[in-house]
């Protein structure tokens, strides 16, 4: 079982690389493109059927 202490060593190391912080950068970026494309793209529901309309 992995303790706390063992756990904080583990991410200060993974941190203390600097190509480790580069990608966890970029994927909290990623992250939070992906939330704020998903709530601020809308569809236009012109072209959409009832049954498209239910699937969201």
């Amino acid at each position: 079982m992995v303790t706390s202490d063992q756990y904080i060593n583990l991410m200060n190391r993974l941190l203390s690389n600097e190509r480790s912080k580069w990608i966890f950068v970029i994927g909290l970026v990623a992250i939070g493109a992906g939330f704020t494309a998903k709530n601020v793209i809308s569809y236009p529901t012109e072209c959409t059927t009832p049954e498209m309309v239910t699937l969201r």
